[in-house]
C-alpha cells in the first residue's frame, strides 16, 4: 500500500481506490510510449468499469467534423425518459487518452440516473491533434446535436471543453442551457493557485502531470490568450449558462473550479461550486467502491437535474 503525504484526510476506500488505480501503470511510467500510456489508461478505467443500467439502450453513430473528419458518438437512451433535455458528454483524460469506452458506464449510469438522453462525444486527442482541435470537435458537435434543452457536461480535461465550448458560443444564439464541470482544468496552473502550489505530491495526478499535459495538449506552445485555452482568464464571464462545477480537495486543478465559479458569479453568470472533502482527482471511478465518491456521484445527477431547471 502506498503512503499519501498531501495534508488531507484520505480514508481507506480512496486509499484502496488509489492502489488500485496506481497498478494499471508500471514503475517506469515516465518512460512509456503514448500508444503504452493510452493502454495502461484502457486497462484503469475497465478496472472500474460498471454493468451497464438493463434500462439503458446504447447506439453508437458520428457526426462530420467540419474539416470532413468523424466524430464518433455513442447515444444513452434511458427506458423510462421524460426529459426534452439532451446532456452532452465529453470525457476527461488529460487531452491525451480516453475515448466513449473509457466513459462507458459513467455516462450509462449518469442517462439512467437523470432518466435524460445522453450523448458521448469522441473528441480528436493530443499530441497527434493539438489545441484547438478538441474545442472544434466540441462546438461541432454542439452544433450539430443540440435540440435547443442541451446540458453541456465533462470532467477534467472534458470539463475544459465544457466550459471552452460556452464561452466559444457566447452572444450567439446557439447556447447550452446549463454546464456541468466535474473537477475541471480551466487554466489555473498560469495563476499558480494555491492548490496547484500544493498539488506537488497529490495522490492522482500532480501539478507536474497538469503542466505535462498541457504542454502535450498545445504543442509545448500555451496561447493564454486564447479563452478557450484558459477559461478562467476569459475577460467576460457574463451571460454564460447557468454553471455548478465540482472540485475535488485533493486534487491539483481543486481551485480551477473554485476561482472559476466566484468570476462567473462577479460577472453576473448564475453559478455554483461543490467541493468534494477528501476525493482526488478522478474519482468518478471510485463511485461504487467508496462512499464519498457515491456521495459526490449522487449530487452530480442531482446537479444536471438542477440545470435543466435553470433555464
Amino acid at each position: 500500500m502506498m503512503t499519501y503525504t498531501m495534508n488531507y484526510q484520505i480514508d481507506p476506500e480512496i486509499t484502496a481506490f488509489l492502489d488500485k488505480s496506481t497498478s494499471a501503470y508500471p514503475e517506469n511510467v515516465l518512460e512509456l510510449s503514448m500508444h503504452e500510456h493510452r493502454e495502461c489508461y484502457r486497462v484503469l478505467c475497465e478496472m472500474f468499469q460498471a454493468p451497464i443500467p438493463k434500462e439503458i439502450t446504447k447506439q453508437d453513430s458520428f457526426i462530420t467534423g467540419r474539416d470532413g473528419h468523424a466524430i464518433p458518438i455513442r447515444y444513452y437512451y434511458p427506458e423510462d425518459n421524460n426529459s426534452e433535455t439532451l446532456i452532452m458528454y465529453l470525457h476527461g483524460g488529460g487531452f491525451v487518452v480516453g475515448n466513449l469506452e473509457s466513459h462507458d458506464s459513467i455516462c450509462a449510469e449518469i442517462a439512467h440516473k437523470t432518466k435524460i438522453n445522453l450523448i458521448s462525444i469522441d473528441y480528436r486527442l493530443a499530441p497527434e491533434h493539438l489545441h484547438p482541435a478538441q474545442i472544434e470537435d466540441t462546438q461541432d458537435a454542439f452544433l450539430t446535436l443540440d435540440t435547443g434543452r442541451t446540458i453541456i457536461a465533462g470532467d477534467s480535461a472534458g470539463g475544459t471543453l465544457a466550459a471552452a465550448l460556452c464561452i466559444a458560443q457566447q452572444n450567439t444564439d446557439r447556447q447550452p442551457i446549463g454546464q456541468l464541470l466535474i473537477y475541471p482544468y480551466l487554466g489555473g496552473m498560469y495563476l499558480n493557485l494555491d492548490s496547484h502550489q500544493e498539488g506537488s505530491d497529490a495522490p492522482a495526478m500532480t501539478s507536474q502531470d497538469v503542466e505535462d499535459f498541457i504542454s502535450l495538449w498545445c504543442g509545448g506552445k500555451p496561447n493564454w490568450k486564447d479563452s478557450t485555452f484558459a477559461p478562467i482568464l476569459h475577460t467576460d464571464l457574463s451571460g454564460l449558462p447557468p454553471c455548478i462545477a465540482l472540485a475535488a480537495e485533493v486534487d491539483p486543478i481543486r481551485d480551477d473550479a473554485l476561482v472559476y465559479v466566484e468570476k462567473l458569479t462577479s460577472a453576473g453568470s448564475k453559478a455554483k461550486a461543490i467541493l468534494d472533502k477528501g476525493l482526488p482527482h478522478g474519482h468518478l471511478r471510485a463511485r461504487h467502491s467508496s462512499k464519498k465518491a457515491k456521495r459526490s456521484f449522487e449530487n452530480l445527477c442531482q446537479s444536471l437535474l438542477q440545470l435543466t431547471e435553470q433555464e
